[in-house]
């Protein structure tokens, strides 16, 4: 997990006291934030946007900035050391990545505060046009929430805050900016309504945060710019690129990318302008929830802006509503085994920063209010977390459970463990590969026709990686080109599972543990996989039916399907030369599958 680093004095002037780093450890372990260490950490000036750049740990020097990008030859100059705590990202929490979200959950931990925090809205007057374009699928970026907040001048301390809690929400919410990416700019550079559009890429240039005085188009920002490089997937297919201008047509950014910089952010700023854009309702509005509420508690007002979509239809954002739930008393004794009552379930539930009330006419029913910050509550059993929490994890008196039971390996665990050790001993050596695969490594270079329906991810992570393998055939091969230069000959196996289409199945797949093996050198063939397989089942107690087949990964004549007793079934021969060339090896090579066990 990233590890964000918190200014240990800037936490305590925002707690009102100064805590020994010790009580704020023990509180930050409660609340499950997992803390590295309290450390000195020097700083050094970027001397292009002037930003205090923090140094790795144990390192003495640095050369690239981590907010505008610019890279120097020689080391920046040296600003100073600070305290500060390092601790793990809450992937599900991005409420604590900041000193002013983390200030606001100790408050309720240490008991300086109780209860909901409540947050004054009002209107700005804003207003936001979003074009046609931006839902259009050469320029796809359609959602977008803003905000105005007044803050006090922002000082180095904010300013580095500012600039990292946007990028920690880029990672958390934004998925490396892929669902969502944040705009921060000084609302004093900016003039009338904003318009939220398209451009041509090789068209409108800019001047990029960063880059003062040189301006640049947005295909060339995607190539030599360090952000634009960065991030220059999110664009490349493209055929225009997403921009805000405001109402003079002076270019505030082009997301996801980067921030013009005649509207960056800059020492005294006291009223900025906030966008979020994405590809993901859910995450645009998260993330613009999640960055106001830590604004507010370093001081900050916060303002709507009003949202006018294509078709005419207006909106404000943000929307800082506090959600409502339930929750059950003797649910909650049930879930957490504690010996609540209505006053230490509220108790609880306030030192987490939510509200509980009873519910009229029922018995033991809480009506839970929590704030717009909290987006990873979802579910009673969310809230039942946070009620251990606030009960406290070390008030929990241990107890042995009622029953006691004794866990056994489940049988396919069984027999895999025992075909893994006479694979070892047959001097083979194990392989994991992912689950996810390719067309081109499951079919294409196995010389197998792509089926119409096989196993695939609707919204995969990565583009290319979005089949779920039927086998492993496809894996091992990989693993021999990848290893293709050490000595011969190579014996590799992995036992994993695969997934088929099943229709009467409730997910429409079932899963099978497969185990696969192969060999390559000069001297494989046909005869070394049989005896390596006959001395498997041997050993496994199973004898073998074998009939010859015609498959296209394997030489004709060279390959059999077989059975045992036992239904274990599979696949041995030699690789068909065309699919040694597919995956660059240059010598013979023979391979098994079979089936170990049904799981689904």
């Amino acid at each position: 997990m990233p590890i964000v680093n918190i200014d240990l004095n800037w936490l305590n002037q925002l707690l009102g006291k100064d805590y020994p780093p010790a009580t704020i450890h023990e509180a930050l372990d409660q609340i499950g934030c997992d803390v590295e260490e309290v450390a000195e950490i020097q700083r050094s000036r970027c001397p292009h946007c002037q930003s205090l750049v923090e140094h790795p740990l144990g390192q003495e020097e640095v050369k690239v900035c981590n907010f505008c990008g610019h890279e120097s030859a020689v080391p920046f100059p040296c600003f100073g050391a600070q305290q500060v705590l390092r601790l793990d990202l809450l992937a599900d929490r991005p409420d604590l990545f900041d000193a002013g979200g983390l200030a606001r959950a100790l408050r309720g931990t240490l008991g300086i505060e109780r209860g909901l925090p409540r947050y004054q809205v009002k209107s700005s007057g804003q207003v936001v046009h979003i074009d046609t374009s931006t839902q259009d699928a050469d320029s796809y970026r359609p959602f977008i929430a803003c905000s105005i907040m007044s803050l006090p001048p922002v000082d180095e301390t904010s300013l580095i805050a500012i600039m990292k809690l946007q990028e920690n929400l880029h990672w958390g919410v934004g998925r490396d900016r892929k669902l969502a990416s944040i705009g921060v700019y000084d609302l004093e550079t900016i003039k009338g309504d904003i318009y939220y559009g398209t451009m041509d890429p090789d068209d409108e240039p800019f001047i990029p945060l960063g880059m003062p005085g040189k301006e640049m188009t947005g295909r060339q920002i995607l190539g030599d710019h360090p952000k634009g490089a960065a991030y220059a997937h999110l664009l490349k297919e493209h055929s225009r690129y997403p921009v805000l201008l405001d109402s003079a047509g002076q270019v505030l950014s082009m997301p996801p990318i980067i921030n013009s910089n005649e509207t960056r952010l800059k020492m005294g700023t006291n009223r900025i302008f906030i966008d979020v854009t994405g590809v993901s309702q859910a995450a645009v509005t998260k993330a613009l929830d999640t960055l106001v509420c830590s604004l507010l508690e370093i001081g900050g007002q916060v303002e709507t802006v009003k949202i006018v979509e294509p078709n005419g239809t207006t909106r404000e954002t943000p929307n800082l509503t506090p959600g409502e739930a339930e929750v059950d008393l003797q649910g909650a004794r049930r879930w957490l085994g504690l010996p609540l009552d209505e006053a230490a379930l509220t108790e609880s539930l306030e030192r987490m920063r939510f509200d509980a009330v009873p519910i009229a006419n029922s018995t033991g029913r809480f009506k839970v209010s929590y704030p717009p910050y909290r987006t990873d509550i979802r579910h009673m059993v969310d809230l039942l977390e946070d009620v251990a929490i606030g009960f406290g994890y070390g008030n929990i008196e241990p107890k042995l459970v009622r029953s006691m039971t004794v866990g056994q390996p489940r049988p396919e665990e069984l027999l895999s463990e025992q075909a893994r050790q006479i694979l070892l001993g047959l001097g083979f050596t194990e392989i994991m590969n992912l689950p996810l695969s390719t067309e081109e490594q499951q079919f294409e270079r196995l010389r197998i026709s792509t089926p119409e329906r096989y196993p695939q991810i609707s919204n995969p992570k990565l583009k290319d990686y979005r089949v779920l393998r039927t086998h492993l055939m496809g894996g091992l091969l990989e693993a021999l080109r990848e290893n293709r230069r050490r000595p011969m000959p190579l014996c590799l196996f992995e036992m994993d599972n695969v997934t088929k289409l099943e229709e009467a199945a409730e997910t429409g797949t079932a899963d099978e543990r497969r185990l696969a093996f192969v060999e390559i050198g000069r001297d494989t063939g046909y005869a070394a996989a049989r005896s390596v397989l006959d001395a498997l089942l041997r050993e496994l107690g199973f004898t073998a039916c074998y009939t010859g087949i015609e498959h296209p990964t394997f030489v004709p004549g060279r390959v059999a399907s077989f059975k045992t007793d036992g239904e274990i079934v599979g696949i041995l021969g030699e690789i068909h030369p065309e699919v040694l060339t597919n995956f660059n090896l240059n010598y013979p090579a023979a391979l098994v599958e079979l089936t170990l066990h049904r799981i689904s």
